[in-house]
């Protein structure tokens, strides 16, 4: 568009002088170039004045045919940038289907373009989000169906829109299903019309992408494939990988049947693939689950006979963790993946199912002598749970430098369920299986649940897409997503590990040796022999006796006395 400003420049006379002419330069203008003209500045080194006027030209009609698609209108002399608002109305309210869609006030011209009334609102609504006047946004037509959108530069930014444009496409403009693909660099934008995005019933796992070796430095080791994102319109999502490295542990919560054991099995898969040694903690009854891979763990690494069984493979596992901070130490270096390679160190993962039953303690039974069977069972199982949740923060907080990375599993991470916070704050990577989990599981899982989309109404309500569905908070990796975790027989992953050489051990389960070396018993330092009878076996009771220097039993106390007499004479 050529401006609608004219311009011309003068010689000024000999005898100007700035400080007695200058006043009167502007009729002399005048009078050298006719009415509408006006100076602009003058030059006086070189002495010469420069005018401008707006041209006579009222509108220029652009198109073929009787009408036109665009009206070029001068404006008039003192037109302001605060006067859009004013002009827009006026304009359009001349030429009733256009809209103002340009506007140069300073340069003394402005454009109205034939629009419908989709593309209006269209329009607008990418306005409102920008915070911008209509005419500042460009939005045409896209071939296909939806619009073709130019960005002002003075005000889009990426991260701070793109959000917001694709809720108000969906909400606005279009429906659900319909996507924007915005191009930063080129200041353009794409809205297409589209059914919502999905996933297909099933998504086999990747088995086809490269693994890379373990090469400690180059950190392609950390990536393990998770699952698929969930696509924009109809195409599909790109893979869902987790980058131990940039967060070294995690969470995975759901309620049962949502998908968590095959997305695990899945990880388990990948992370043996690339080298890790692994470890497995379970209860007994539901490590059936894992069976294929228990001769897969690291000696004494198969945590699932019970709880005895499990604090032994965490230890040994912070055993070599304290074996690698010395070797560390003594080569003068941070972390593992800076040690020389051939040291064969390799990174421990460690699993944890049904968290829940693992940490909550079990109620000690009221009412019995302390050395009870019931009793000392109960305290000493509490014992061994305590112990195993203190090495599992303890992991988590202190070991990633040696190469330990932890995953707890549940079905709700919460404090009444077992987890604290003190570990759930340092599970960087945050995974919540099942296709409408409620607000509070939502708020347990994520550390920002507002920021975690939920999954879509359309995957809700079809039984074969939500199968195996979530949501992902991955710490320093990638935005918050929707995802369908990847399937594989355990048969097939199995196969492909054995197929790969990943080592076998003959013995997974730590040995009663190992169990003993950290296993603590109440029964230590105790005498063994018989415990002396009590005054209601030798007795008959508890009651006041006359002969002893003790209170009269009364009210409750006397009752509950009188009827343990009763029972023993019955």
């Amino acid at each position: 568009m050529t401006s609608k400003i004219e311009q011309a420049t003068l010689k000024l006379p000999p005898t100007f002088d700035k400080d007695k002419h200058a006043k009167l330069l502007d009729k002399w203008v005048v009078k050298e170039l006719g009415e509408g003209w006006a100076v602009d500045h003058a030059n006086i080194k070189d002495g010469t004045v420069t005018a401008t006027r707006q041209t006579e030209i009222t509108e220029i009609e652009h198109g073929t045919g009787t009408q036109s698609d665009t009206k070029e209108v001068n404006l008039a002399r003192g037109t302001k940038p605060a006067d859009g608002d004013r002009t827009a109305t006026k304009l359009e309210d001349q030429y009733p289907g256009y809209r103002l869609t340009k506007f140069e006030p300073y340069l003394g011209w402005a454009r109205l373009t034939k629009m419908s009334d989709d593309t209006v609102r269209a329009r607008g609504a990418i306005a409102q989000v920008l915070g911008v006047k209509p005419w500042e946004v460009q939005v045409t037509d896209r071939a296909g169906g939806g619009f073709h959108i130019e960005l002002p530069s003075s005000k889009y930014s990426s991260a701070k829109h793109d959000d917001k444009l694709q809720a108000t496409v969906e909400t606005d403009i279009g429906r659900d299903g319909w996507y924007i693909k915005t191009n930063p660099q080129k200041l353009t934008a794409e809205i297409i019309p589209s059914d919502p995005p999905t996933f297909p019933g099933m998504i086999p796992y990747p088995f086809e992408r490269k693994v890379p070796r373990l090469v400690p430095a180059d950190g392609q080791w950390a990536k393990i494939p998770f699952g698929q994102k969930l696509g924009v319109g109809q195409e599909s999502g790109d893979d869902l990988d987790v980058d131990l490295a940039a967060a070294a542990h995690g969470s995975i919560a759901g309620i049962s049947n949502g998908g968590k054991t095959v997305a695990v099995n899945g990880f388990i898969y990948g992370l043996l693939a690339r080298g890790f040694e692994l470890a497995l903690i379970d209860v007994k009854h539901k490590s059936t689950d894992f069976l294929w891979a228990k001769d897969l763990c690291r000696p004494g690494g198969w945590g699932c006979e019970s709880i005895k069984a499990s604090v032994a493979t965490m230890s040994l596992a912070i055993e070599e963790a304290e074996r690698r901070a010395k070797i560390i130490a003594e080569h003068g270096v941070q972390k593992w993946t800076e040690l020389p390679a051939e040291l064969g160190i390799r990174p421990i993962a460690i699993i944890l199912d049904e968290v829940t039953a693992l940490f909550l303690l079990e109620e000690v039974p009221k009412g019995l002598p302390k050395d009870h069977s019931l009793v000392t069972e109960a305290i000493q199982a509490n014992l061994e749970k305590q112990i195993l949740k203190k090495l599992v923060g303890r992991v988590a907080a202190e070991w990633r430098f040696a190469g330990l990375h932890i995953f707890i599993c549940t079905q709700m991470a919460q404090n009444n369920t077992g987890i604290p916070p003190t570990i759930k704050i340092n599970m960087g990577n945050k995974f919540l299986f099942g296709s409408n989990p409620n607000d509070a599981s939502r708020g347990h899982a994520f550390s920002d649940a507002r920021a975690v989309p939920k999954v879509p109404v359309n995957i809700q309500n079809d039984s074969k897409a939500n199968r195996g569905v979530g949501a992902a908070e991955l710490e320093g990796q990638q935005a918050p997503c929707v995802f369908k975790a990847f399937f594989a027989t355990t048969d097939d992953y199995r196969q492909h590990l054995l197929r790969r050489g990943v080592p076998q051990t003959d013995r997974p389960e730590p040995t009663p040796t190992e169990i003993a070396k950290y296993i603590p018993s109440l029964d230590e330092g105790y005498d063994d022999s018989p415990r002396p009878k009590s005054r209601l076996e030798t007795e008959g009771g508890f009651g006041h006796d006359p002969m002893r220097d003790e209170p009269r039993l009364r009210g409750a106390a006397a009752a509950a006395h009188a009827l343990k007499l009763a029972e023993a004479a019955g």
